[in-house]
């Protein structure tokens, strides 16, 4: 009898033993955290012109508009460096059939999607510390301390025997920049090469971070001094 009940009380500290291990166990393990999946990350779009319209820069010379690849001059301070005609097209030659006005507007509402782009305008030239000044001309009240700009919009004033450049009270969404007169107002503060650009754009897309055009439509000339940097 005393035999069993020793056998019994054995078995339940067993049991009781065996419990307490299982329960310090459990009492061990550590849930892992939760980990939030993070947003997939979209790629960017990549950039994509589809504006094909052809652009220069012209000179007038007896009904034929020629192609300005380097313009020579002397340049000073405040003198007219130039001005210069855009038409929609980049051939050497554009024999006009009508006035200039009336033929660039025809050209332009022959180009797909027109009435979306805007003409533009870009500067790049040194000062002589070696400041490097690349300028954008969106509008037409944008110009720098060393060179000015004056736009004007020629078929809007087709009818008149002379007229100003485009200010406030001209300017509107149907303004078109055909072309453009360079003053030099602090030559004397910048190395006489200049690099004219005209480019078409839609929307502000057609550049990049830095304000660069990375557009298809665009053409560049060289204004250099006959002096000094022609040579």
């Amino acid at each position: 009898m005393r035999k069993n009940y020793f056998i019994v009380l054995l078995t339940l500290l067993v049991l009781v033993t065996g419990c307490n291990k299982n329960n310090s166990k459990k009492e061990e393990v550590k849930e892992e955290p939760i980990k939030e999946e993070e947003p997939p990350v979209e790629p960017k779009e990549e950039y994509k012109d589809l504006n094909e319209a052809k652009i220069g820069l012209y000179s007038y010379n007896n009904g034929v508009l020629e192609l300005i690849d380097r313009y020579e001059t002397n340049i000073q301070s405040r003198v007219d460096i130039g001005v210069f005609l855009v038409f929609p097209e980049n051939d050497q030659e554009v024999v006009l059939n009508d006035y200039f006005a009336n033929d660039f507007y025809n050209r332009w509402m022959s180009i797909p999607n027109h009435e979306n782009l805007k003409i533009g305008f870009n500067l790049k030239y040194k000062r002589l510390d070696g400041t490097e000044i690349n300028y954008n001309l969106l509008d037409y009240d944008s110009k720098t301390s060393e060179i000015y700009n004056y736009l004007y919009d020629d078929y809007a004033n087709r009818n008149r025997s002379w007229y100003s450049h485009i200010e406030a009270e001209d300017y509107n969404e149907d303004t078109l920049f055909t072309s453009i007169k360079l003053y030099g107002a602090l030559i004397e503060e910048i190395e006489p090469k200049i690099y004219l650009t005209v480019f078409t754009y839609d929307t502000l897309d057609d550049f990049d971070e830095d304000g660069n055009y990375r557009g298809n439509s665009s053409y560049t000339m060289e204004i250099c001094d006959v002096n000094k940097t022609c040579n």
